[in-house]
């Protein structure tokens, strides 16, 4: 079967979604693909919602935990040339959760840091999670792609 690429991801490669929200970014996959054999995707419906700011002290520290543990979980599923992406905001408040350096206490390197468009990826939803305006959209600024590796740093370029 012919590899296929869509930005960062290949037919070829063995890819787990995890946090898809409404399956739109899966399906995007897909569709680039011509099918979904090489994805699992999976998204948590939750019934809890903290009713307090994205800039709250806890609410960073219970993400940065959160973090923390799929990193550390992540590492342990990592083959050799693996890579973990994670796409983020990095702007205020969400620059806080310093995600290369929970990545690190994980056992993670920041292999690259890459611009996310939202272009680049047709039929793509960003919408929120929790139950507030669940189905709503938000603004994708200063949004880049955080790729994990296992080992040394290789390469860190914004572009």
């Amino acid at each position: 079967m012919e590899e296929k690429w869509i930005k960062h991801y290949s037919s070829r490669q063995k890819i787990l979604l995890v946090g898809e929200g409404d399956f739109s970014f899966s399906a995007c996959l897909a569709t680039a693909f011509g099918s979904a054999t090489n994805m699992v995707a999976t998204s948590l419906d939750s019934k809890g919602h903290f009713r307090v700011s994205e800039g709250n002290k806890f609410v960073i520290l219970l993400h940065k935990k959160l973090l923390k543990a799929f990193f550390e979980n992540a590492r342990e599923m990592l083959n050799e040339g693996g890579e973990v992406h994670v796409a983020h905001r990095d702007d205020h408040p969400y620059k806080k959760w310093k995600l290369e350096e929970v990545g690190s206490e994980a056992g993670l390197c920041l292999k690259e840091k890459v611009v996310f468009s939202k272009s680049d990826y047709p039929g793509y939803n960003n919408v929120r999670g929790g139950l507030i305006r669940s189905s709503q959209t938000f603004p994708l600024k200063e949004s880049f792609t955080f790729k994990f590796c296992l080992g040394h740093k290789i390469q860190i370029s914004i572009s």
